[in-house]
């Protein structure tokens, strides 16, 4: 069972989106709630960074770290172990989250093929929202996941005046 290629295919898709949908958001705006019910886009792309980071670290052996972790996450909660915004919290920058997306973009993409028939079916210690409870299965969640959030940070896009997100 190699690894699917249109996960594959949607992670790729993934990192290019995150990219374009927060190009052109500046620092104040990046930290700009439309209704104080939704996060802001710096929490919603240091939130992604970060899971992508821990899936790098704990499930691909990839060594790479993101300082700001327990800003977003809280491994002592059962998982996902989500940390909820709080704006009492000085998030970092948009640009230093995107520095840390990109650098991490390109190893963990060429990680997912390589992995083999048994570490894909290896057993997570917890069900996935998708069904099953495998690795395969946590990296469909993940790529849906992520898609999900870039939807939501297209929205606020709009919301905060500028154009659509590009998908070239």
């Amino acid at each position: 069972m190699p690894f699917s290629t249109s996960v594959f295919r949607q992670i790729c898709l993934n990192t290019k989106l995150f990219n374009n949908v927060l190009k052109g958001i500046g620092e104040p705006e990046s930290r700009s709630r439309l209704t104080p019910h939704l996060n802001h886009l710096a929490w919603i792309s240091g939130h992604l960074t970060s899971l992508r980071y821990d899936m790098g670290r704990m499930l691909l052996g990839l060594k790479a770290e993101f300082p700001y972790t327990g800003m977003y996450c809280d491994p002592g909660q059962p998982p996902p172990g989500n940390r909820p915004l709080d704006e009492s919290l000085s998030y970092p920058p948009l640009v230093e989250i995107l520095e840390y997306w990109n650098s991490l973009a390109f190893p963990f993409a060429a990680s997912l093929p390589q992995l083999s028939k048994e570490q894909l079916s290896r057993e997570m210690p917890f069900s996935v929202p998708v069904g099953g409870n495998r690795l395969v299965d946590l990296l469909v969640f993940v790529a849906n996941h992520e898609a999900y959030h870039i939807g939501q940070m297209s929205m606020i896009r709009k919301g905060l005046g500028h154009g659509s997100m590009s998908f070239l």
